[in-house]
C-alpha cells in the first residue's frame, strides 16, 4: 500500500535507527563517524538480544555445563580423578552475568553518548514515513534503519500458558535446576538448551515438529546429534507435536502426538524454543514499507519499499544470526552514506550450533545444491581419522564438503569439537570461489582438527 505524506523541509536527525542490537548499533557508529546526526531507539536493553539474552549468556552457560560434565564424567578417562565435583547454580549465574557485563552493554548508553549518538528510550512507532513517536515525543529524520529483531513464538497449545513455561530469557537466569524438562523445538536454540541442561544433569525430553533436529542442516548432522543426545540420555521425538498440557500437582503433564502414537510426559519444567517472529508492530503501515509475517521486505541494498527506510537483522532475515545482522547493518550504513552502492550476498553465510561437538556449516547443503540442478561433487570424512581425534579421545564428527563440477566449493559442514573455527576456512573458500584443491594444497598443521578439512577437500577430484 502506498502512503502519501508531505516530506518535511527540516529534520531533527539525519538518521534514526530503531533497535540497538547488531543490526542497528553497527550502522549508528558508522553514520556518526561520518558526521551524521544520529539517534537510536531502544525500548528494552541496550545492545539487543545477543549480548544480553542470546549468544553471550548461552555460550557462557554452555561452557560451565561442559566443564561440569567433563570434570565428573570425562576426566577419569585421562587419569584425572576429580573428587566431590558439584554444581552451584548461583555461582554459575554469577559467571554468566560476568560474561555479559564484560561485553560492555551495561554502559551502552554512555558509549553511544560519547560518540554523539542520542539514545531514545521507549517504543518507536511511525506516524508518517519521516516521523517517529517515542513515548510522548515525535522525531523526524531524513532516513531510518529498522532493526527491531524478533520475539519468541509461543505455539497455541491447549493449557500451555495456564500450566506455565519458560523461554531462554528466563532459562539463562535459573539458580535452581528442575529435575526434568521438556524442550519444545529442535532448531539451534532448542538443541543448544537441550544439550546445556542435559550436561547439567537434568532429565531432558526434546520434541520437534519437523522430521529431524536442525532441519536446515545436512541430514547426517541431524542424525549424529540425535544419536549423541540419545546416548547421553535425552529422549528425542521428531515429527511430533505438543497438543496439550495439563497440571498434576507440581508436575506439568505434556501430551505429545507423534504420527498415530500418543505420548505423555510428566516434567518439572517446559522450555519453549519453537521459533521466532519478527517485531513489525511499529506503524509500518504509515510508511509504505512492505512486510509479511516473515518480516520486512528489502532489496539487496537493505532498502525497503520506502526508499529512505532501510531494514536489517532478524526482522529481515534470511538468517537470524548476530553476524548476519552486523553484516546487513554495514551494508545499510554504507548505502546511506555513499553514492556507490553495495549489495548483500548470502552465498557464504556461516552457521553454528554450539552443541558438543559443534555443528557448523556454510553455503549450500547437498540437497539445496541438487534442488538447484547443480551436479555436485561431495566428499565426507570422519574426524576419527586424524591425529587430534586420537590424542583428545573425541571421535564423533565429520567434515563434508560440496563442490560444483568445476571443483569450486559451494558448501560444507563440520561437526567437531572446534567446528565453528574449522568451518571458517571453508567459509573463506566459498566466499572467494576457491576450489577444493586450493584448500587441499594448503599445508595444515599436525595435529589439528583442521586436517579433516584438508582430507575432505583432497577427496574432491
Amino acid at each position: 500500500m502506498t502512503v502519501k505524506h508531505k516530506r518535511p523541509t527540516r529534520f531533527d536527525y539525519d538518521l534514526i535507527i530503531v533497535g540497538s542490537g547488531a543490526g542497528g548499533g553497527v550502522a549508528a557508529h558508522m553514520a556518526s563517524s561520518k558526521g551524521k546526526k544520529v539517534a537510536i531507539v531502544e525500548q528494552e536493553t541496550i545492545g539487543g538480544e545477543c549480548p544480553n539474552y542470546g549468544c553471550v549468556p548461552t555460550k557462557a552457560l554452555l561452557r560451565a555445563a561442559e566443564l561440569y560434565h567433563d570434570a565428573s564424567e570425562v576426566a577419569p578417562q585421562f587419569g584425572v580423578n576429580a573428587t566431590n565435583v558439584s554444581l552451584n547454580m548461583t555461582s554459575v549465574k554469577k559467571w554468566k552475568d560476568l560474561a555479559v557485563k564484560r561485553t560492555g552493554t551495561s554502559a551502552g548508553d554512555r558509549a553511544f553518548a560519547a560518540e554523539g549518538i542520542t539514545v531514545l528510550k521507549g517504543h518507536g512507532h511511525f506516524i508518517t514515513p519521516w516521523e517517529l513517536s517515542v513515548g510522548n515525543k515525535r522525531y523526524t529524520s531524513k532516513q531510518f534503519i529498522v532493526a527491531t529483531g524478533t520475539k519468541d513464538f509461543i505455539p497455541p497449545v491447549e493449557g500451555l500458558k495456564s500450566a506455565g513455561f519458560i523461554t531462554y530469557h528466563k532459562a539463562i537466569n535459573l539458580t535452581k535446576l528442575p529435575k526434568s524438562m521438556l524442550v519444545i523445538g529442535g532448531g539451534a536454540i532448542g538443541t543448544e538448551f537441550t544439550h546445556l541442561f542435559n550436561k547439567f544433569g537434568v532429565e531432558v525430553t526434546q520434541v520437534e515438529f519437523a522430521p529431524r533436529l536442525l532441519a536446515r542442516e545436512e541430514p547426517e548432522s541431524s542424525e549424529l546429534i540425535q544419536a549423541l543426545f540419545e546416548r547421553d540420555g535425552v529422549n528425542v521425538l521428531t515429527g511430533a507435536e505438543v497438543y496439550k498440557v495439563t497440571k498434576d500437582r507440581a508436575k506439568k503433564v505434556v501430551h505429545v502426538r507423534q504420527g498415530k502414537k500418543l505420548h505423555e510426559f510428566r516434567v518439572d519444567e517446559i522450555l519453549v524454543a519453537a521459533g521466532k517472529r519478527p517485531n513489525v508492530d511499529l506503524g509500518l503501515e504509515n510508511t509504505g514499507v512492505s512486510y509479511t509475517k516473515h518480516g520486512i521486505t528489502t532489496n539487496k541494498m537493505m532498502q525497503t519499499s520506502a526508499k529512505h527506510i532501510y531494514a536489517t537483522g532478524d526482522v529481515v532475515g534470511p538468517y537470524a544470526f548476530t553476524h548476519m545482522a552486523s553484516y546487513q547493518s554495514r551494508i545499510a550504513a554504507h548505502n546511506i552514506l555513499h553514492r556507490q552502492k553495495i549489495k548483500a550476498s548470502y552465498h557464504a553465510v556461516p552457521r553454528c550450533t554450539f552443541t558438543s561437538p559443534e555443528v557448523a556449516s556454510v553455503g549450500m547443503t547437498e540437497e539445496e545444491a541438487r534442488q538447484k540442478g547443480i551436479k555436485v561433487k561431495v566428499k565426507s570424512v570422519p574426524i576419527s581419522i586424524i591425529g587430534r581425534s586420537n590424542t583428545s579421545n573425541q571421535s564423533a564428527g565429520f567434515v563434508k564438503v560440496i563442490a560444483a563440477p568445476s571443483g569450486v566449493l559451494i558448501g560444507g559442514t563440520v561437526i567437531a569439537p572446534r567446528g565453528g573455527e574449522m568451518m571458517q576456512e571453508l567459509a573463506l573458500a566459498v566466499h572467494n570461489g576457491l576450489k577444493a584443491r586450493d584448500v587441499a594444497a594448503t599445508i595444515h598443521a599436525f595435529p589439528t582438527w583442521s586436517e579433516a578439512v584438508r582430507i575432505a577437500c583432497a577427496g574432491i577430484k
